[in-house]
C-alpha cells in the first residue's frame, strides 16, 4: 500500500511539472472511474464525455496547485461533481436541454426494458429446451446456436438431412407454440434464430 501511495506521488509530482507521460497515466486511471459517477447524475453519453474532458483540461491547468500529499481521488471527483453540477444547473435553465435529458433518460429506461424483457424469454426459451427429447436438443443446438446446415448435422449425428429438417421443424413448432402466449411472432422470430 505504501509503495502505491509513493508510485502515486511521484505521478503527482511529475504532472506537476508539466509530464504528459504521467498525465495520460492520470488519465487512463480516472477517466473510466469517472465515466459512471458523472453519467448516473447526466443520464447522456454526450454530456457525460464532456464533462470528463472537461475534467482532465481543468486538471491539467491547474496541474501547479495540485497538492501530492492530500487525496487527489477526492480532488478530481470534486472536479467532476462541480463540472456535472454545472452542466444540469445549465439544462434546468435550458429548454432545449431539458427536453434533450428527458429523450436521453426515455431512451436509456427503454433500452433496459428491453434487455430485461429479453433476457425474460430467453430463459422461457431455455427452460422450452431443457424439456425437449436430447436428439431434437442436439439438432436445435448444431442449427441454431452453432449455425451448422442440415447436412452437416445429418453427417454429426448419423442420421438423414430429412430426418433433421423434420426434427427441427417440430422443435420450432413447439417452441412456437409455448412462446406464443409470451411474445410477438417478431420477437419470436428474432429469439429462435439470433439467441
Amino acid at each position: 500500500m505504501k509503495d502505491c501511495n509513493i508510485h502515486k506521488e511521484k505521478i503527482l509530482n511529475d504532472l506537476k511539472k508539466g509530464d504528459t507521460a504521467a498525465f495520460r497515466t492520470i488519465f487512463n486511471e480516472y477517466s473510466k472511474k469517472l465515466y459512471p459517477f458523472v453519467f448516473s447524475m447526466t443520464k447522456s453519453r454526450y454530456a457525460t464525455e464532456d464533462i470528463i474532458q472537461e475534467v482532465f483540461i481543468k486538471i491539467w491547468v491547474k496541474r501547479e496547485t495540485i497538492d501530492s500529499q492530500n487525496s487527489f481521488n477526492s480532488f478530481i471527483y470534486t472536479i467532476a461533481r462541480n463540472l456535472t453540477y454545472n452542466y444540469l444547473r445549465n439544462v434546468a435553465n435550458s429548454e432545449y436541454l431539458k427536453q434533450e435529458m428527458w429523450k436521453n433518460i426515455s431512451v436509456l429506461n427503454s433500452e433496459t426494458e428491453n434487455l430485461l424483457q429479453l433476457r425474460e424469454y430467453e430463459n422461457i426459451l431455455s427452460t422450452i429446451l431443457k424439456k425437449l427429447p436430447e436428439q431434437k436438443k442436439k439438432i436445435f443446438v448444431l442449427s441454431k446456436k452453432q449455425g451448422k446446415s442440415n447436412q452437416e448435422i445429418a453427417e454429426l449425428l448419423e442420421i438423414s438431412p430429412k430426418t433433421v429438417k423434420n426434427h427441427l421443424w417440430k422443435t420450432l413448432q413447439l417452441i412456437k407454440t409455448q412462446l406464443q402466449p409470451y411474445i410477438s411472432d417478431t420477437v419470436l422470430i428474432g429469439l429462435i434464430f439470433f439467441s
